[in-house]
């Protein structure tokens, strides 16, 4: 199953009291993106406190989220209805068959993690989707204004109190989300910027994983 996750009782709240009400313009894009593309069955990979499969929910979305932290697990499950269904498990060993869903979600996940390990969970991902399925992405972006290094000096602040501090380094140090492009096969067709650009998400349709 991988790492065995230390994201405990302390994390969760965190995630619920500050981490989830400011990546709500994310979860929303997501949700509305889903809508459009009229996506049936949606995995939601390293789903936290289940903030982004509560919105698929209400969309009428049938929503699995994933996660390797129990806590995590069980805050999103007495959160939500019974409509949506939670599995503990890694990133880097989907507990799923092949081609299980029209949509995987990987969203600000990748940079918790080594580079192998980042490619590992993309290939992942795309086993489990359906042939011509969809993955979603969301993850930081070097900012490229002036503008936009405020916001990225909290998101750094609040990176530095994370254990995976040294992958998020490096991950923006590569070049970010655009340097997945140069990693992995993606065919990307619609980017959302969000927060002056430090988040972007980008939709990718995806072939059958080789």
């Amino acid at each position: 199953m991988g790492k065995v996750s230390t994201y405990g009782q302390l994390t969760t709240r965190i995630y619920t009291r500050l981490i989830d009400p400011l990546l709500v313009p994310v979860h929303t894009q997501v949700a509305k993106i889903c809508q459009r593309l009229k996506c049936q069955d949606v995995l939601d990979i390293a789903s936290a406190t289940g903030a982004q499969c509560l919105l698929l929910d209400r969309a009428g979305i049938n929503a699995v989220g994933l996660d390797l932290s129990k806590a995590m697990i069980a805050t999103a499950t007495r959160r939500s209805p019974p409509t949506v269904r939670y599995v503990h498990g890694s990133a880097l060993d989907l507990p799923f068959t092949d081609g299980s869903f029209d949509c995987v979600l990987l969203l600000l996940a990748l940079h918790e993690h080594p580079e192998s390990e980042r490619v590992r969970m993309l290939h992942e991902a795309r086993r489990v989707l359906r042939p011509k399925g969809t993955l979603i992405m969301a993850e930081y972006a070097p900012p490229e204004t002036s503008g936009a290094r405020l916001v990225w000096g909290l998101i750094t602040f609040i990176e530095r109190l994370s254990e995976h501090y040294r992958n998020f380094r490096q991950f923006v140090h590569a070049g970010g989300i655009y340097h997945l492009e140069e990693v992995f096969p993606l065919s990307i067709s619609q980017r959302y910027p969000i927060y002056s650009g430090t988040i972007l998400i980008v939709v990718s349709k995806c072939a059958t994983a080789d």
